[in-house]
Parts: structure tokens; sequence; C-alpha cells
């Protein structure tokens, strides 16, 4: 079983802000291309153990990237607004479609 310090996290965290400030300077606005995203569950990850079955499987989800950042920009703007674990995935999908931007697969 692996594991992971909160203050490990938040040094990765610092080096990914860091890149991107590097990268685009610190107020720069990212722009995002994707709209609709496909997102497998945690839970349901060991179910898709051949690619066939991640074209016919109920258990994919779709994810709205435009809405994921207006939730997280509620963090932004309310600094009493709680953030759940949900906003980690909102964040991961934002982290996922910058990447995904910068260093495509094609």
């Amino acid at each position: 079983m692996s594991s992971i310090k909160v203050s490990e996290i938040k040094s990765i965290f610092e080096r990914v802000i860091q890149k991107l400030e590097m990268e685009y300077g610190p107020n720069a606005e990212m722009e995002l291309k994707t709209i609709i995203y496909r997102l497998i569950p945690s839970e349901e990850w060991n179910k898709f153990e051949k690619p066939e079955d991640w074209f016919s499987a109920s258990e994919i989800m779709q994810g709205d990237l435009q809405d994921d950042v207006n939730e997280l920009k509620k963090l932004v703007n309310d600094k009493n607004r709680i953030c759940t674990f949900v906003d980690f995935d909102r964040l991961a999908s934002v982290l996922r479609e910058i990447s995904s931007v910068e260093n495509p697969i094609n």
C-alpha cells in the first residue's frame, strides 16, 4: 500500500504552481478547450481491464469542465466557502485538461 504525506502533496502543488507561473506568468489565464469530458469513477477502475470495456460501459460518466471551473472559482471568490472532496475531482479535471493541451498524446 502506498502513502503520501499532506506536506508532500503541498510541495507538489507548489511545484505545479511554479511551473505554471514560469511558463505563463502569475496572472495568465489558462484557456481550457474541452467542454464535456468522460470520467471513470475511481471505484469503477477495476472493471476496465481490456480496451474494449471502455466503449460500452455505463459506469463512464460525463463531466462539464466549465461547471468545474465555475464551482472552483467560488472557492477563490468566497473565503468562507467550504472546500469539499468533490472540489478535488474538479481540480483534477482542470489539471488533466491543462496537461492534455500542453502535452498532447498525439
